[in-house]
């Protein structure tokens, strides 16, 4: 009876901890995002009182003014689902111009900044499970601008979104190029949609650096944007019920007692 007290609680032991990231480790986990209209998400935030959109340049070594970023603070509505919280908005635009070492037009692949509070998960689109990101594909939240590409076409929405927790640091990071599905780099002359990281940590008046990936050379440190500067650093939460962690860990011990028995059965 001892050993399989032994086996069930080993086995229960070892599954969970296959199942739980090491401690201090870095985390990267892409963010389930979901996508509300301009409407829905201006009924949920309105900007951070006497905040400003900020608005960054995007520089290459044989491009200057390549694009920009913008970027915008907003605070949950007082007696609606998001009170409480703060959303960070970001969008990106790539001129319509061409390198001029290279001869190509510019593109942008993906951008990345320190986001130092865990992203708080969130259902304001009614899917049932935690949403730690939005994408707004129409209408104006804010002052980001929402211009029409050069081509009219419709902004380019991230391929994905995601979190990395580091020991210290948050870091949030959009890429627009998936060799998975075809999908391609922000073009010269495009707009990104305005994706949107949810957090409960405001604004305290630290701007991040914003990395820019492309094929062109980023130069220049002034390309920054808000973003929290407080808060726990940690993985986001598995949107999993605990029910299944137990049976998962019973599936194991289950494993575990078969083996037992069966060594006693030789």
């Amino acid at each position: 009876m001892n050993k399989l007290k032994l086996a069930i609680a080993l086995g229960t032991g070892l599954t969970l901890s296959a199942l739980v990231p090491a401690a201090h480790a870095s985390s990267i986990q892409q963010l389930n995002t979901q996508a509300l209209t301009a409407n829905q998400f201006n009924a949920l935030f309105t900007p951070v009182a006497g905040s400003t959109v900020q608005n960054s340049p995007i520089n290459f070594v044989g491009a200057q003014s390549a694009g920009n970023i913008q970027s915008e603070v907003f605070q949950g509505n007082a007696g609606s689902a998001a009170a409480n919280l703060y959303a960070y908005a970001y969008k990106l635009s790539v001129n319509n111009v061409t390198n001029t070492l290279s001869g190509e037009p510019v593109h942008v692949d993906s951008t990345s900044f320190q986001f130092n509070a865990t992203p708080s998960g969130t259902d304001f689109a009614g899917v049932g499970k935690p949403t730690y990101g939005y994408v707004v594909t129409n209408g104006t939240v804010g002052g980001l601008s929402n211009a029409p590409s050069s081509d009219n076409s419709i902004p380019l929405v991230p391929t994905s979104l995601s979190w990395e927790a580091g020991q210290k640091i948050g870091a949030i990071r959009a890429d627009f190029v998936n060799p998975y599905t075809g999908a391609q780099p922000l073009p010269a002359g495009n707009a990104s949609a305005t994706f949107v990281v949810i957090s409960s940590q405001p604004f305290t008046g630290n701007f991040q650096n914003a990395g820019v990936l492309s094929s062109d050379q980023q130069t220049g440190s002034n390309t920054i944007v808000y973003a929290p500067s407080g808060g726990a650093i940690s993985p986001v939460p598995v949107p999993e019920p605990a029910t299944l962690l137990a049976w998962a860990g019973m599936a194991g011990a289950a494993v575990l007692v078969r083996r037992v028995r069966k060594n006693r059965a030789v």
